[in-house]
């Protein structure tokens, strides 16, 4: 796979991972952060900022699932789990294209659009819920491609 072993594959996919925890993680905090009408320009700035953040690394975490990661060795190992792999593919197209979707209205919001910026706010929660979801079926086909007695042995 690309010159790269498996192990150094799987290390930096968790890496990225948790880079990725921590950064939807801020974007949590920034989406629930309470400030005062006197500062609510400060909050739209610091959500598109964690949000441009979020884009940049979910792409790169859909990448790397994809070109070199669990997919690829899932689709090789466990021919009977593919409609799950493609499940989870689809799932990223969904994301590519929310983030597509989303990310010229959260670069266009201004201090003046209170209502805009709510509805935008809970467009990426929405986001960052269904990629909770998604997180945790990919967790559960490693969990059981890893797990999976092949028999044979007894």
């Amino acid at each position: 796979m690309h010159g790269i072993d498996t192990r150094s594959q799987a290390n930096v996919a968790q890496m990225e991972h948790r880079i990725l925890d921590h950064v939807k993680q801020a974007l949590r905090v920034t989406l629930d952060w309470r400030v005062p009408s006197a500062g609510f320009s400060r909050k739209v700035s610091s959500v598109r900022f964690t949000f441009q953040s979020f884009q940049r690394h979910l792409e790169r975490l859909l990448d790397l699932e994809e070109q070199d990661g669990y997919m690829v060795y899932v689709a090789e190992t466990r021919p009977n789990m593919q409609s799950r792999v493609e499940r989870l593919e689809r799932d990223h197209v969904l994301f590519r294209h929310a983030l597509h979707d989303l990310s010229p209205e959260v670069e266009s919001l201004s201090e003046y659009q209170c209502e805009d910026f709510e509805e935008v706010c809970g467009e990426i929660e929405t986001l960052l819920e269904r990629l909770d979801i998604h997180d945790m079926e990919e967790i559960d086909l490693l969990q059981e491609t890893i797990m999976m007695d092949e028999g044979g042995e007894g």
